[in-house]
């Protein structure tokens, strides 16, 4: 065998070993030790033993398919019966947790109901998503609603995040609106789903382009053909979304149709987004949401707190699509 047909599969385990925490998992879970993976890297070791080839696999499953493709560069026959697991994609949909779901949906009030269903659809989600604690970040965004139903739909508005093993958002300046410059908008506005599995080298669809943010997937989350927002799953790591994870979150996405009321749901021909600014220039406009809640408060007695905010989110949106020039009608 040539020396060559191994190239491939040396310089994807240098791509996965660039960062220490991921080498530390791979030595503990997989015992593989160090040695062997620099000479894997370095080519001293001609052929890897297969039986460690094996569980290299299974413990980074993000990589599975590239690496998979890359190890039959130099053995054709190289089979891999354990990480065809497509049929065990119930197995991180217990029923105990469909039964939670839908009992959360039937009895709890409506006024908590959609954060309770949230925290059930997260809390679920996320070690099956990230078992090895890379920080994983989960956002559902809402259709930012007009203020009149003749208007159309011009933004998203984050109303759920959280990062793995952290808790959900809690403070007003986490939020961000998304709109035709983002993964989330464009899903929401082609009514389809998309992953991008290199952020900082794609060209095809719009991104936002952040430190933390390697690869993403957004969903749009739908219910009779209209549109409530979009589930969005941001990755610190490259060619994070295998097929079956991809399988998995459309089904999430299906779920958190669950959390949304009826008329939170938009007919797609009422989304016309247009690009939100920057997130620095968003927090600034965010910053003082609170005292703009009190003074609405204070100049109309017959607002509840829901109506106020709902009233300083559209005028926020609207200031914040002002500063970016758009082609959008």
């Amino acid at each position: 065998m040539s020396e060559q047909d191994w190239d491939v599969f040396r310089v994807l385990v240098k791509e996965i070993l660039h960062d220490g925490p991921t080498i530390e998992v791979i030595t503990q879970r997989a015992e593989i030790s160090s040695r062997t993976l620099a000479r894997w890297t370095s080519g001293e070791t001609k052929e890897p033993d297969k039986k460690h080839l094996y569980r290299f696999l299974q413990i980074v499953p993000s990589y599975q398919e590239r690496l998979l493709a890359a190890i039959r560069k130099a053995l054709p026959d190289f089979e891999a019966p354990l990480l065809d697991n497509s049929n065990d994609l119930l197995d991180d949909l217990p029923i105990d947790f469909w039964i939670r779901l839908h009992e959360a949906n039937a009895k709890i009030p409506n006024n908590l109901r959609f954060t309770s269903i949230i925290n059930i659809i997260f809390t679920q989600l996320q070690p099956s998503l990230d078992p090895q604690r890379i920080g994983i970040q989960l956002t559902v965004a809402q259709c930012s609603p007009p203020s009149s139903s003749d208007q159309t739909i011009r933004s998203l508005r984050e109303v759920a995040k959280t990062r793995t093993a952290q808790s959900l958002l809690e403070s007003v300046s986490d939020i961000l609106f998304l709109g035709a410059e983002s993964l989330a908008g464009y899903s929401v506005s082609t009514s389809k789903p998309y992953v991008v599995q290199n952020i900082q080298e794609e060209q095809a669809v719009p991104v936002r382009r952040t430190k933390d943010e390697q690869s993403a997937a957004a969903y749009p989350i739908q219910r009779g053909g209209y549109i409530a927002g979009c589930f969005l799953v941001s990755s610190p790591n490259p060619h994070f979304f295998s097929s079956r994870l991809q399988s998995l979150l459309q089904v999430y996405a299906y779920f958190l149709a669950l959390a949304f009321d009826q008329d939170l749901f938009y007919d797609p021909k009422r989304i016309r987004l247009r690009p939100m600014p920057e997130e620095d220039i968003q927090r600034r406009s965010i910053a003082d949401f609170q005292d703009r809640v009190l003074k609405r408060l204070r100049q109309d007695i017959s607002l509840n707190r829901i109506q106020a905010e709902m009233l300083v989110w559209q005028q926020i949106e609207a200031e914040l699509q002002a500063l970016v020039p758009s082609i959008y009608t």
